[in-house]
């Protein structure tokens, strides 16, 4: 296939929910900032949170109690989730731009989990967001990504709020974007970005 080819990406029922599921089998899902937590990504292992600005307080237990979490940042997304991407991608504004991107639409798509329709939409939206950190990152996405969702999906309900998205998926196939516009998947400007 040529790199420009429109790829056609079928949602394998359960992949990426065995994947979650395995992956926080080992570590708990715990967040990295957290006692005896696990760090996803070394990159930053070494690095004291009190440094890093732009930090929301840690929800602690109270961020897993609901679904959608607590939400106190200016990018909409759930608190643990903007401080781990905060902590663990310092180098890269572009990297943490899609994965807000990436988390918005999954957060979407845990709370429309019970719809057929809105599930479709995510679907894409979430090929999109991949994309769109494929654009970013080509040589670190797929690790990237796959830290990145395990610490998302970290509590029973929102397990069980994936596995129905998942579900009201399966069989459908959403168009990738061509390699030379995965820029275009992107909900921001990348090139007005330092790095």
């Amino acid at each position: 296939m040529n790199p420009g080819d429109v790829k056609k990406f079928i949602v394998a029922g359960g992949a990426l929910v065995v994947l979650v599921l395995v992956s926080c089998g080992l570590t708990g899902c715990k967040t990295p900032w957290s006692k005896d937590g696990n760090q996803s990504d070394s990159s930053t292992s070494n690095t004291n949170t009190t440094e890093i600005p732009g930090l929301v307080p840690d929800p602690g237990e109270a961020g897993k109690a609901t679904i959608p979490g607590i939400i106190t940042n200016s990018k909409g997304i759930r608190d643990d989730i903007y401080n781990y991407i905060l902590i663990n991608h310092q180098d890269s504004e572009k990297t943490r731009e899609a994965l807000f991107q990436e988390a918005r639409v999954l957060q979407n798509a845990l709370l429309d989990a019970n719809d057929k329709v809105k599930s479709i939409n995510h679907g894409d939206e979430i090929t999109r967001a991949g994309d769109c950190l494929r654009y970013i990152s080509p040589q670190d996405a797929s690790k990237v990504e796959n830290s990145f969702v395990s610490m998302f999906i970290n509590t029973d309900a929102r397990h069980k709020a994936f596995e129905a998205f998942d579900r009201q998926i399966g069989g459908q196939s959403f168009a990738g974007t061509p390699y030379d516009q995965r820029k275009t998947a992107c909900t921001f400007t990348p090139d007005s970005l330092p790095n």
